[in-house]
């Protein structure tokens, strides 16, 4: 069982960005909205948590994608050259 976001929870990530040079990333929890930050600088980035979730599963689906793709190419292209080779040999 997970804890509920009421207080905001800041924390530094092992994340790094670069952005005025290289800077770690804070990020504050605060209900469902993530605040983005990186060390030292005043402007944040607010999204989301569900808006974070989507993107995420967006860049799966799109991963997978492209996996099948390249799978279904190679198949193809395995196909192809086994039919030419069956045609040279007859």
């Amino acid at each position: 069982m997970t804890t509920k976001s009421y207080r905001a929870v800041t924390r530094e990530t092992s994340s790094f960005v670069r952005d005025k040079g290289l800077r770690p990333v804070i990020v504050t929890i605060s209900g469902g909205i993530l605040e983005l930050r990186c060390k030292g600088l005043r402007t944040r980035e607010v999204i989301d948590v569900g808006a974070v979730y989507r993107l995420a599963v967006q860049q799966r689906v799109a991963q997978e994608r492209r996996e099948k793709k390249a799978e279904r190419d190679a198949r193809r292209k395995a196909g192809v050259v086994a039919r030419l080779v069956t045609r040279r040999a007859a």
